[in-house]
C-alpha cells in the first residue's frame, strides 16, 4: 500500500474498498506441488506423451504492473512452459496493460462480439458492473476448498464465501479475491548517526519524537555549523493532513477506516481529531517541521530526507532503509553522507499505525466463457497452481538450483541468476506473474534469505513485519444514496489543513464534524457502513 493522504483516501472510499468484493472457486487441482515422477512434462511410465497440437487454449485476462515489462519468448518464459506442460493446455496470458480503463473497454469490445477470456481479473467496480449487467456466473460449482487446497491457505472460506460476496442476500458467489499483501511493510525512519551525535534515542513516543525532530532542526546534527536540516518531513500534497504524522496513533486513532473495540473507525469523522491536529501543529509552531511540508509533492520529502535535509520520514515501500539495495534512499543517503545510517522503528511504540489490506482485485466468470465448463474448471486449476507453494516460488523467486536453493522452508537466493534471467529484463516475474500472489512467502511457512541484504538488515525488516496493525472492516462498504462524499472530504480536509497550519483554533473541528454527522449525511454514512460490516460478520 502506498501512503494514502485524507483526500485521496475518502474520495476513493466508495471505489477501492467497495473493490474488495468478491466470490469463490473451483477446478480438481492437482497436488500443487505435484509428485515424485509426476513433474511437469512428465508422463506415467508406458503411456505416449501428449499430443500438443490438441491442447486447449487456456486464456486469463490479466494486467502487468509494469508498461515497459513482457514475457520472453519460448522456454526462457519458464512459468508458462510448467503451466502448459502440467495441464497439457497451451496458457494465454492477457497482460500487455496497466490496470485501468483500457483494459476493461478493450475486454467489452470482445464481450460485445461474444468473446470471452476464461478467467477475467476485475476491480470492484467492474465486477459489480458486470454483475448488475447479468454478465457473470455463479462460482459455486466451481469453487471449494478441497477444489483448491492451494488457494485457501490464502484465504478462509468465510472470507471467500460471505465477505466478499457482492450480494450477502444470495447464496451466490460470482467472484473471488485475488490474494493481497496483508500487511504493508510501513515504518518511520530515523537518522541513527545524528541520534548517536546528539546522544539521543529512538523515539517511542509522541513526547520523544516531538524532542528528537527539535534536536535535529536547532542542534547541528550533521555537524556542519549550519542551520539547514529539519527533524520530520512530509509531502502532503496541499491537501488534508498525511498517516505520516504519529499525532494520529498518540491519539488513538490507527488508521483510515478499520474496526477497533467492535466499533468502526473512520478517521475523518472522529472528534479525536481536535487533538491530532493541536499536536501537529505544536510541531508547526516550534519549527520542527520542513516548512515545505504541505505544499510540496509525491515524495520530495524521501529527496530531502536522502540529502541529508531531514532526520524522520514515513515509508511505505518497505526497502527505504536496506543500504544493500543501490536505489534505496539509504544507499542513495550514503553516496550523499558515507556515515549516513537510518533505522527503523514506530513512533509510536506498541500502537497500531496502518489497518491491515482488502483485496482490491478479483476473478470473475463470464456466462460466454462458462459456456465450455471444461475450460473454465482448467483455468481455476491453473489459479490454485499459481497459489501453491510451487507455484510461488517458481513464480517469485524462478526455479530451484538454479534461482535459488531450497533447505526446506528455508529459501536462499542467488541474485546474480535472478538479476540475469529475469530482474534486468522487465523484471516480469514480478511486473506479471506476482499479479496473481503477493510477496507474503510466510503464509506458505517459509524464509527467505537475500545473500544481498546484512544480517542487521533482515532483522529490520522481521522488526517492521512485526509492528501492530488494526483489524480490516473485513468487507465491502459502499455509501448510501444522497451522501455527498466530495464535499464531505472537502470540507474534512481543508478544515484539518488550517488547524494544522494555526489558520484555525483547534475546537474548531468539533464545530464542522457537527455539520458534517448532522447536516451533511456523516452519521448516515457511519450507520450505513456499520450496518454492513456487521451483516459480514466483522463485528457484533
Amino acid at each position: 500500500m502506498k501512503k494514502l493522504n485524507a483526500s485521496i483516501t475518502l474520495l476513493l472510499l466508495s471505489s477501492a474498498v467497495l473493490s474488495a468484493c468478491s466470490g469463490k472457486e473451483s477446478g480438481n487441482s492437482p497436488s500443487p506441488e505435484g509428485s515424485a515422477g509426476n513433474s511437469p512434462g512428465s508422463t506415467a511410465a508406458g503411456s505416449a506423451a501428449p499430443d500438443k497440437s490438441k491442447r486447449e487454449t487456456i486464456e486469463i485476462y490479466s494486467y502487468t504492473q509494469n508498461a515497459n515489462a513482457s514475457l520472453p519468448a519460448g522456454d526462457s518464459d519458464f512459468v508458462k512452459k510448467a503451466i502448459e506442460e502440467k495441464f497439457n493446455v497451451n496458457l494465454k496470458l492477457t497482460y500487455n496493460m496497466l490496470e485501468g480503463d483500457d483494459r476493461y473497454n478493450k475486454l467489452n469490445v470482445r464481450l460485445a462480439s461474444n468473446d470471452s477470456p476464461d478467467l477475467v481479473l476485475a476491480n470492484g467496480l467492474k465486477a459489480l458492473e458486470y454483475k448488475n449487467n447479468k454478465m457473470l456466473v455463479d462460482l459455486n460449482e466451481y469453487i471449494a476448498p478441497e477444489k483448491q487446497p492451494a488457494y485457501f491457505k490464502w484465504f478462509t472460506p468465510e472470507v471467500v464465501f460471505k465477505r466478499f460476496s457482492m450480494d450477502k442476500t444470495k447464496p451466490e458467489i460470482q467472484r473471488i479475491p485475488i490474494p493481497v499483501l496483508k500487511k504493508s511493510p510501513v515504518s518511520w525512519y530515523v537518522r541513527q548517526d545524528w541520534l548517536d551525535k546528539l546522544n539521543l534515542k529512538v523515539p517511542a513516543n509522541l513526547e520523544e519524537f516531538m524532542k528528537v525532530a527539535h534536536a535535529f532542526t536547532y542542534d547541528d546534527p550533521d555537524g556542519n555549523g549550519k542551520k539547514d536540516t529539519y527533524g520530520f518531513s512530509v509531502s502532503a500534497n496541499g491537501s488534508g493532513i498525511t498517516f505520516d504524522w504519529p499525532q494520529w496513533m498518540a491519539n488513538g486513532i490507527e488508521g483510515v477506516l478499520y474496526v477497533k473495540d467492535n466499533k468502526l473507525v473512520h478517521f475523518q469523522m472522529d472528534y479525536r481529531v481536535q487533538d491530532v491536529l493541536r499536536d501537529i501543529n505544536k510541531m508547526v509552531k516550534d519549527g520542527s517541521v520542513d516548512p515545505d511540508w504541505f505544499l510540496q509533492k509525491g515524495t520530495a520529502h524521501i529527496d530531502k530526507a536522502i540529502q541529508g535535509r531531514v532526520g524522520m520520514v514515513r515509508d511505505y515501500g518497505g526497502q527505504f532503509g536496506l543500504a544493500s539495495v543501490p536505489s534505496s534512499p539509504a544507499a542513495r543517503s550514503k553516496e550523499v553522507n558515507p556515515n549516513a545510517k537510518w533505522t527503523a522503528f514506530n513512533a509510536i511504540d506498541g500502537v497500531p499505525g496502518f489497518q491491515e489490506n482488502l483485496p482490491s482485485l478479483s476473478v470473475v466468470v463470464t456466462k460466454i466463457a462458462a459456456k465450455n465448463k471444461e475450460k473454465v474448471e482448467t483455468a481455476f486449476k491453473i489459479l490454485d497452481y499459481l497459489t501453491s507453494e510451487e507455484g510461488y516460488l517458481l513464480t517469485h523467486y524462478g526455479k530451484e538450483g538454479v534461482h535459488y536453493t531450497r533447505n526446506g522452508k528455508v529459501i536462499t537466493l542467488i541474485p546474480e541468476a535472478m538479476k540475469r534471467d529475469f530482474e534486468d529484463k522487465g523484471d516480469w516475474l514480478k511486473a506479471i506473474y506476482q499479479v496473481f500472489t503477493p510477496e507474503e512467502p510466510e503464509t506458505l511457512g517459509f524464509e527467505v534469505v537475500d545473500p544481498r541484504q546484512t544480517a542487521e538488515e533482515r532483522e529490520m525488516l522481521k522488526k517492521i513485519k512485526s509492528y501492530p496493525i488494526s483489524a480490516p472492516i473485513g468487507t465491502n462498504v459502499s455509501p448510501p444514496e444522497g451522501v455527498d462524499l466530495v464535499n464531505q472530504a472537502k470540507l474534512e480536509n481543508e478544515t484539518m489543513a488550517k488547524i494544522a497550519l494555526g489558520e484555525l483554533p483547534a475546537e474548531q473541528w468539533k464545530t464542522v464534524l457537527d455539520k458534517i454527522l448532522n447536516e451533511m449525511g456523516g452519521q448516515k454514512l457511519l450507520d450505513a457502513y456499520t450496518e454492513q460490516i456487521r451483516a459480514a460478520g466483522a463485528i457484533k
